[in-house]
């Protein structure tokens, strides 16, 4: 496996071309890394300059005091400016980041063979070209040439595991320094590849397959060489690796699915599928029980049910006693679904007394394999979600999903925020995609299990 750490985590880092303009690609690099406070050496080599935004800026390749460990090349890059990467070679670099455009009109067959040779002469690893750059929320470095917000950064340090994001896209690989999603997604890695001579999506799987704060794996692909398909097959009894393709090729798409990656149906369930995958723990089967406050928002989930060939759980003679004993309402007569509308009051204690009963008998029961929490509240309703901190902790081997279904905006923001901190997916008024996550879940531990 190749050593990839470096350009992920450096312990110094040599920026080439920064520019004194605000709003350029370089300029940008550079205040991204002071921004966020990166804690490593910061080297500038820009012979018109002797500093740039307070950091001091070199005029050769000599005066540096010490080798850095990683370069960056921002400067235009052409086959009469390869000499930057022999300067550099020649000075002791081994690792470096191309993250230029290549000029229009040159040879790119010839320029890539000399840039090749080089590299190889001088022990010399490169990413590139023409890439946006690297994102690493959890050591706190970043060599991206579009902004890369101090907060987001700040929010994802401190994660123990989140997911990688591998983008065939530079708008859409940067994009992940300054979005946030509705509910607070752990972040560990995102990765813009470019032309990707050197380097490919390969490579980075295997070195995210041993990434200790690399869960899941996603992928936004242009296209789909055999070496990623192979590379999926490798890391996918492992890690889960989810993708979404733009491109043609439906028989290369249908390998890389039966190597194991996980299809999704658009952009965006490459992260709000992968709140399922990040957070669930393994299915132990397709069984599931509901609680909701109305027929309309339970039979929206059972209808979904049935199109993923799950199934609605049948509980146990003493849990559906318990379920028609206290939470009344119409619930159901086998105790799920757990209807539980209409409630004698409509105030918060009345309703979390509600989910609390229905979700620890269900759970508890040995013929429930998950939970699917519909909630559907106003704001005269202060509805606490952390009700499910102990009840997580008690049955810690089966999976939680919570629907927000016409929730007011204020108590949809206090479930997102608890839901977020107990590692709890939510989905807002995504009744499909939540049912549809569970049976990708289940469906991806089924294969790994008959491979085993």
């Amino acid at each position: 496996m190749k050593n990839l750490e470096p350009f992920f985590n450096p312990k110094s880092i040599l920026i080439v071309g920064v520019s004194r303009k605000a709003y350029t690609f370089s300029y940008t690099t550079l205040k991204n890394l002071l921004e966020i406070f990166y804690s490593n050496k910061i080297y500038l080599l820009n012979p018109n300059a002797k500093e740039i935004l307070g950091v001091k800026s070199y005029h050769a390749l000599e005066e540096l005091p010490e080798v850095p460990e990683l370069a960056v090349i921002v400067v235009a890059f052409d086959d009469k400016k390869i000499d930057v990467v022999e300067k550099l070679g020649q000075f002791g670099v081994k690792f470096i980041t191309i993250q230029s455009e290549l000029r229009a009109g040159i040879n790119n067959t010839d320029f890539i063979l000399k840039l090749n040779q080089i590299c190889e002469k001088y022990g010399i690893t490169y990413l590139g070209p023409s890439m946006i750059g690297i994102i690493n929320f959890i050591d706190n470095f970043t060599t991206s040439i579009i902004p890369v917000r101090q907060h987001i950064m700040r929010e994802n340090k401190n994660i123990d595991h989140g997911i990688s994001f591998i983008a065939q896209s530079g708008g859409l690989a940067g994009a992940l320094g300054w979005w946030r999603p509705s509910q607070k997604l752990p972040i560990s890695k995102v990765v813009h590849l470019g032309k990707g001579f050197h380097i490919n999506e390969a490579d980075l799987l295997e070195y995210f397959q041993t990434d200790t704060s690399t869960r899941v794996i996603s992928l936004f692909l242009r296209d789909i060489s055999e070496e990623l398909i192979n590379a999926v097959k490798n890391i996918t009894p492992y890690k889960p690796v989810l993708f979404f393709y733009v491109g043609k090729d439906e028989l290369k798409e249908k390998k890389l699915q039966d190597a194991g990656g996980i299809r999704v149906l658009n952009y965006i369930e490459l992260f709000e599928i992968a709140k399922i995958f990040l957070w669930c723990p393994e299915p132990i089967g397709p069984k599931l029980g509901i609680i909701g406050p109305s027929s309309g928002a339970i039979h929206l989930i059972v209808k979904e049910m049935r199109n993923q060939h799950l199934s609605l759980a049948k509980p146990s003679q003493r849990s559906q006693k318990i379920i028609l004993d206290k939470i009344g309402g119409s619930t159901c007569a086998y105790g799920n679904p757990v209807d539980y509308w209409p409630p004698d009051k409509l105030i918060g204690i009345k309703i979390c007394g509600i989910y609390n009963t229905s979700a620890n008998t269900l759970l508890r029961d040995n013929n429930v394999d998950g939970l699917i929490l519909a909630l559907e509240f106003f704001i005269e309703i202060e509805f606490d979600f952390n009700i499910f901190e102990k009840i997580k902790k008690d049955f810690p081997n089966k999976p939680i999903i919570t629907i927000l279904i016409q929730a007011e905006r204020e108590g949809a923001k206090r479930v997102f925020n608890s839901a977020s901190e107990l590692r709890i997916p939510v989905f807002e008024n995504e009744i499909e995609r939540a049912v549809r996550g569970y049976k990708l879940l289940y469906d991806y531990y089924s294969k790994i299990k008959n491979k085993k």
